[in-house]
Order: structure tokens, then C-alpha cells, then sequence
């Protein structure tokens, strides 16, 4: 693979990779993310979020480390939850002084590749960008028709209420200027944040952008316990869909 002959001119980023219960898929996550990195970017870093996992992602990491130095862990003593875990890396990417940091799920749904559509927009110093399933080039693949409904139909309410240049909300794949992290305060544990996230962001007046990508399938034989989207996380959404 030839990098990308722009990529020199990208502003600095670390990867945030929430973690919980990843034994199997940690090493494969990471080396991915890791070697495509390699290849395109230098100065970049990847930091694993293990939040309390209950199998041995913690182990699997440390020996991650001694492969890839670039890998940052950061870790819970007990469960505390997808908010919290980006919380957690947030704060590590603002002691490293990055430019921007970019969510990834560590569940290999989201091709490193992908991270190439951020260059434009963080060389433009947007605030808030997001990947998209939904926008022109973006799609989704081999995933069911449930989760593509609740997905599509929670992303529809948010675009209405929300009132962003965005179109999918629902989705953690995402960059924000370190910059302007201090002041995004968020307090919510569990996926809702990803709403919290952009309502404090437009209250606040940041700029937004989006970059297609395909979401993939996830892998059962892979992964054990998730983090789940389910009606639940939906119903709690409402409140920031709705909230002033």
C-alpha cells in the first residue's frame, strides 16, 4: 500500500479504542489500526480504553505493547461504560497534546482505511467530524434489517431534532479537535453520549463534517460482551433529541 501523498500535512491524531471484553479481537483491532498508521501517518498513536473487561483484553494489551510502543493502555478497575471509556481516552489524548482524537470501535466494523476521509476536514480545522453511514459513498453492509431500522429511524429523530449539518448520529466513529474537548463536558456512561456529544457541541457553535464509510458486520465468533444498541438506548436519546 503507497500512503497517501498528503498525508504529511494531516494535523497530529490518536486513535481512542473503548474496550470491553475484546480477548479475541483486541490483537487484530489493534495491529490493524497500528500498521495502517504506520503506513500513512507519522507521530500517530492508538489508545486502548480497557474499560474493566472481565476476560483478558488487559493482558492481551500489555502484550500488544510490547509489539507496538505506539499503543497507549489506559484502563477501569470495574466496568464504568462506553461514555466512560471515551471520557478516559479523551483525556489521554489531551495530555498528549494531539491535534484531534478519532473514536474507533474495536469490534473490526470499521476499516482503518476509513480514517483516510478525516484527512481533509482536520487539515480544515473542523471541530466535529463524523463518519457516515448514511451520506453520499456511505453504506452499510451484511448487518440485519432490525438493527438497520432502529438505526436509521433514531438517526431521523436526531437529524430533526438536532438540527446539524450531520446524518448519522448514532454512530461512535468520529474525530474532535482535542482543542475543543475541555469544554465538551459530557456525563452521560453508556452510548447516549454520542447524542450528548453533539448537543453540547452545536450549543457551543462548533463547525461539522462528514465523511462516508461502510459499516461492516461484526464478528460473533470474535466477540463476547458488548456494548449493545438496543431500544433502551434510544429512549434515553430522546431527551437530547429534544433538549434546548
Amino acid at each position: 500500500m503507497v500512503a497517501d501523498p498528503d498525508s504529511a500535512s494531516v494535523p497530529s491524531f490518536c486513535v481512542v479504542l473503548p474496550m470491553f471484553n475484546e480477548e479475541d479481537n483486541a490483537r487484530k483491532c489493534v495491529s490493524g489500526i497500528a500498521d495502517f498508521l504506520r503506513m500513512e501517518v507519522a507521530g500517530s498513536s492508538i489508545i486502548a480504553v480497557n474499560d474493566g473487561s472481565s476476560d483478558a483484553t488487559a493482558v492481551v494489551l500489555q502484550e500488544l505493547q510490547k509489539e507496538y510502543p505506539e499503543l497507549i493502555v489506559e484502563g477501569h478497575s470495574v466496568n464504568s461504560g462506553y461514555g466512560a471509556a471515551v471520557r478516559t481516552g479523551f483525556e489521554a489524548a489531551m495530555r498528549g497534546e494531539w491535534d484531534y482524537a478519532l473514536v474507533m470501535d474495536a469490534d473490526g466494523t470499521q476499516n482503518p482505511e476509513f480514517i483516510r476521509g478525516f484527512y481533509v476536514p482536520m487539515r480544515d480545522g473542523v471541530d466535529f467530524i463524523k463518519a457516515t453511514r448514511y451520506a453520499h459513498g456511505g453504506r452499510v453492509e451484511g448487518v440485519s434489517f432490525k438493527r438497520r431500522l432502529i438505526s436509521w429511524v433514531g438517526n431521523k429523530l436526531a437529524q430533526f431534532a438536532l438540527r446539524t449539518s450531520l446524518t448519522d448520529y448514532t454512530n461512535g466513529f468520529r474525530a474532535i479537535r482535542t482543542g475543543f474537548l475541555p469544554n465538551l463536558t459530557t456525563t452521560e456512561n453508556g452510548f447516549p453520549v454520542l447524542l450528548e456529544e453533539v448537543h453540547l457541541a452545536a450549543k457551543m457553535g462548533a463547525t461539522f463534517a462528514e465523511v462516508p464509510y461502510t459499516l461492516g458486520v461484526r464478528r460473533g465468533s470474535e466477540s463476547g460482551s458488548k456494548f449493545v444498541y438496543s431500544i433502551s438506548v434510544y429512549t434515553t436519546y430522546l431527551k437530547y433529541l429534544f433538549k434546548r
